[in-house]
């Protein structure tokens, strides 16, 4: 007689192999590591349940940007680079794998960054590293067979920012101690009990699937046959009676029936409530793994609530928003950044949050900060239609609007046109386009741009006398026109000063009012008036705002990267700026609404 013992060995953590006869690094044994993680992606439901909730948390309601209305030719350069199929499969794949990639695309003369596309992490490895950096990744649409001509492994270059080949790959992966090649998945410590997660509905549904029927011992008391013999009644038993998912039988040779084998049953005690149990562990261990703050926030209710139901709902999807979801959203912004970085594009990106509105802190925040945190664009209530604008409001009638309240068509139109001039291939920049009419953008003859005229000279880097030092600190006060946004019925002036998006000192804006920059708009029809107080004349629905600039070491206004600080907390620091009044108003807003003109 001989005993089998079969190990149930604990899945190790997978190792990247380097090979002298191979190019690139595997994964796992037999490099199928993202296989394995696939499978039990695919086997266990509170595994998928929490994955697939989880990449679809980090791609929220799509990706967004605080400065849209501000540089709406670029927000929209950033969309047709970065579709939202492809974000959404990245999101999945850096959950479920550990690691996402993007598939960057150049133009012909290498100069522009055309499409980012989601490229399968499973069917990629990096190649072998030289001094310490990836060249390149290698590509196969299946690793099991890639000595077949069809799946051979193809090279790619990997993606640095700098200009290569036409095709290169960008891999977003959060650091881990220990790996270099891959980063370990976030849940690593919940696999096993993924796995008996799918073990307990593969035992069940076997039992259900042989009708319950108990483990039977087939005996066959005629002599021993040869062991092909053996094999070919054991073929024909299995071919009868097996059932979806194995046999649940036993098959002895015996000589006589008094040499029958003997079987022992080793019954287990109270088996429901085992089963019962290690179901109930297996969850509550999965969830553990995935750092789910609260099992209610998948529908699962158990006895460690943090008060009542909309108490524990609303804590809880706040420490799974900051803890899990914003570091996986982060990693994936600071890819995009990188690339739209390549294309001279600087945007405040961020992705639209799912959390209810309700749930979110905004106190203490800043209007770019609370538009990150809520999705909601803070800059529309600073602008207001002109009264005869029609309102969708129920106590406006007759077309004409009581409130002013904003309606975003304007905004909208400039955004559909920019996205069509990208789609004609057109190149764009902010600085030499501007939207002057609500057209269907189909054609090139149906969009219309204009060279701008003077907006006055804007000296942002020369020195100001609003300029100080203090603390060892130098501070710098400049002043833009806001909001960045215009209607059809806007003045040329307020669209060629929107459009401009210049940085001006107080010296400049006030020096614009000696010179003919708005003519006719000024007291009585004058040419000339304070810019400074008026901007664009009587009515105006714009203003000047400040951006305080703050550093230990020379201020470039005009770089994007230029440090900046808060109005209030330069003037607990002892920074003080003072203007007239009239500055940061909208002469729309003032008693005698700016000032009498005949224009």
């Amino acid at each position: 007689m001989s005993l089998r013992i079969v190990n149930l060995a604990a899945e190790k953590s997978p190792k990247a192999k380097e090979s002298a006869s191979k190019e690139w690094v595997s994964y796992g044994d037999d490099n199928n590591y993202f296989e394995y993680l696939i499978d039990r992606y695919n086997g266990s439901a509170v595994n998928n349940a929490i994955i697939s909730s989880v990449s679809d948390q980090i791609y929220g309601e799509g990706l967004s940007c605080t400065n849209e209305s501000k540089k709406p030719l670029d927000h929209a350069k950033m969309k047709s680079i970065f579709k939202a199929d492809d974000l959404k499969r990245v999101a999945h794949d850096l959950k479920l794998l550990g690691q996402g990639a993007f598939n960057i695309v150049w133009n012909k003369g290498r100069t522009q960054i055309l499409k980012a596309k989601h490229i399968p992490m499973q069917n990629l490895r990096p190649e072998k590293a030289e001094e310490g950096d990836i060249k390149a990744y290698y590509y196969s649409d299946d690793w099991s067979q890639y000595r077949k001509e069809r799946y051979s492994p193809r090279r790619i270059e990997a993606f640095t920012g700098a200009r290569g080949e036409e095709s290169q790959i960008m891999v977003i992966k959060p650091y881990a101690a220990g790996y270099f090649y891959f980063s370990p998945v976030d849940y690593a410590g919940a696999l096993q009990w993924a796995e008996i997660d799918e073990e307990i509905g593969t035992y069940h549904l076997t039992n259900i699937q042989n009708g319950f029927a108990p483990t039977m011992m087939i005996n066959f008391n005629n002599g021993q046959p040869t062991e092909d013999e053996q094999n070919h009644i054991e073929r024909k038993v299995t071919q009868k009676l097996q059932g979806a998912k194995g046999k649940k039988w036993l098959i002895s040779f015996n000589d006589d029936t008094s040499n029958a084998t003997t079987i022992e049953s080793l019954p287990i005690s109270e088996a429901s409530e085992q089963y019962k149990f290690l179901s109930e562990e297996a969850t509550r261990k999965i969830l553990i793994g995935h750092k789910v703050t609260s099992p209610i926030l998948f529908g699962i209710k158990d006895n460690t609530g943090l008060g009542n139901n909309a108490e524990e709902i609303k804590t809880a999807s706040q420490l799974w928003d900051n803890l899990v979801i914003r570091p996986y959203q982060n990693m994936i912004l600071d890819a995009i950044n990188e690339v739209l970085l390549v294309n001279g594009i600087v945007l405040d990106t961020y992705f639209k949050t799912l959390q209810p509105i309700e749930f979110v802190e905004t106190e203490g925040l800043d209007a770019a900060e609370i538009e990150k945190e809520t999705g909601n664009d803070q800059d529309e209530e600073d602008y207001q239609e002109d009264d005869f604008a029609k309102c969708k409001k129920k106590k406006c009638k007759d077309g004409k609007c009581k409130c002013q309240n904003y309606s975003k068509e304007d905004e909208k139109n400039d955004i559909i046109v920019a996205n069509a001039l990208i789609d004609l291939g057109e190149e764009l920049s902010a600085d030499e386009w501007e939207v002057i009419e609500e057209v269907d953008a189909e054609t090139h003859e149906e969009l219309e741009a204009y060279k701008f005229a003077s907006t006055g000279v804007a000296r942002p880097n020369s020195k100001s006398d609003q300029d100080a030092t203090i603390g060892g600190f130098m501070y710098k006060v400049r002043y833009e026109y806001f909001p960045k946004k215009v209607s059809s019925n806007s003045r040329e002036f307020c669209r060629k000063m929107v459009a401009a998006d210049k940085l001006y000192r107080k010296e400049d804006v006030i020096s614009m009012g000696s010179k003919s920059v708005n003519a006719g708009w000024g007291l009585n029809g004058a040419d000339t008036y304070s810019i400074w107080k008026y901007k664009g004349g009587g009515s105006c629905h714009h203003k000047w705002r400040r951006k305080t600039f703050k550093s230990l070491t020379k201020i470039d206004t005009k770089s994007p990267l230029a440090p900046t600080v808060s109005t209030n907390k330069a003037d607990k620091e002892g920074y003080r700026v003072r203007n007239e009044k009239e500055v940061a108003m909208k002469p729309k807003d003032m008693p005698n609404r700016g000032f009498v003109n005949k224009k």
